[in-house]
């Protein structure tokens, strides 16, 4: 039986949301602009990449992504932006563990939309 990872609670000391982009018209200009709407937050933990990781990543989508460990949350998909730190972020990966065991982690590979060039 493979043993399972445990995060000790103090790790997820940061939070991100989780939302959609709508069109909202700026109400200065009447200008239709591309806007985060947020739906929940969640307790995250900014995983570290280690060197092997940076490597494999070199000349791939995931070069500047980074990954965000969550307690498994069946709301997470691949649709949803983040909004972290101040940044909005598309999900690339989910890499979720909805097995039975008492305390699961997903984890989500994230690109700055900025570097997808805007609304990607």
């Amino acid at each position: 039986m493979p043993k399972t990872v445990e995060y000790s609670p103090y790790l997820f000391n940061e939070i991100a949301d989780f939302g959609v982009t709508k069109t909202v018209t700026n109400p200065n200009s009447g200008v239709n602009e591309p806007s985060f709407v947020k739906s929940f937050s969640l307790h995250v933990y900014p995983q570290k990449r280690t060197l092997d990781m940076q490597y494999r990543s070199l000349g791939t989508n995931y070069v500047n992504a980074i990954t965000l460990v969550v307690r498994h949350n069946n709301r997470l998909n691949d649709q949803l932006r983040v909004k972290y730190k101040g940044e909005e972020y598309k999900i690339l990966n989910i890499s979720s563990d909805d097995s039975a065991n008492y305390m699961t982690y997903d984890f989500l590979t994230l690109q700055n939309v900025k570097e997808l060039g805007g609304n990607a």
